[in-house]
């Protein structure tokens, strides 16, 4: 199917998958560029495929989809980047539930998309078992964060919670858990991994909320030069993950 106007429904109904209210009420959002959407069709996430006019795209890659056609400027007023790639698809919703706790990373309020993407892909990539995402969080369906997460949104497994809770819960079935912070914390360096480990990042401008400090069994700071400025979460959350990764 071809669109070239701005007034067809399904355009429209598209263009309110940038505000997620409407990405809420239709359970539905937007990855852009052909990595992405190859990530998205490799997880069975993909509901239709959106190429650009007369854009050149790999014909296996799109073979069993549905396929809809936009005219150019259509097509850039849908996207989220100033130069897009040809390709985005429309998703289902759906995150994966945390069946495993050995290695979990719990979020604070983290209020970046950028660095909620950052922290998702790391995760990923250092073998931890999911996230938990704290009220005030950015929405994991926002476009900078989907992009940020390089794919890893479809492969990790992600749970929104209360992180009180979550914490208790963890702490019964056995799990370390590791606030950060600069006060009455220790280093990173001479915290023993265990089996069962969660850490808790918190807000970019106030860190972890200090009663969740207060649920932990420790906390930690990461050892730096003097006079250098603190890491930003995502850096931090990440050097994290690697000293414990799986």
């Amino acid at each position: 199917m071809f669109i070239e106007s701005n007034q067809n429904n399904q355009y429209k109904n598209w263009l309110k998958l940038k505000q997620k209210k409407h990405r809420q009420g239709a359970q539905e959002f937007i990855v852009e560029g052909e990595h992405l959407v190859q990530e998205a069709l490799a997880h069975g996430a993909v509901k239709e495929i959106i190429v650009r006019q007369d854009a050149i795209i790999d014909e296996a890659l799109i073979k069993d989809s549905k396929v809809s056609t936009l005219k150019d400027s259509l097509f850039d007023k849908l996207a989220s980047t100033e130069s897009p790639q040809p390709i985005m698809a429309i998703c289902r919703m759906g995150l994966a539930n945390i069946e495993k706790n050995n290695r979990l990373l719990l979020l604070d309020s983290i209020q970046d998309p950028g660095n909620l993407g950052t922290l998702v892909r790391s995760a990923a990539a250092f073998g931890f078992d999911g996230l938990i995402l704290g009220p005030g969080c950015a929405d994991i369906y926002n476009e900078k964060t989907v992009r940020a997460t390089q794919g890893a949104i479809f492969k990790l497994a992600i749970e929104q919670k209360n992180l009180g809770a979550a914490i208790s819960e963890l702490k019964e079935a056995g799990a370390k858990i590791y606030g950060t912070s600069l006060e009455g914390a220790q280093p990173l360096g001479t915290v023993q991994s265990s089996e069962k480990m969660g850490f808790v990042l918190g807000n970019e401008g106030s860190g972890v909320d200090s009663s969740l400090l207060a649920l932990t069994d420790g906390n930690i700071f990461i050892e730096m030069q003097e006079n250098v400025e603190s890491l930003n979460v995502s850096i931090a959350g990440s050097v994290i993950m690697y000293n414990f990764r799986q």
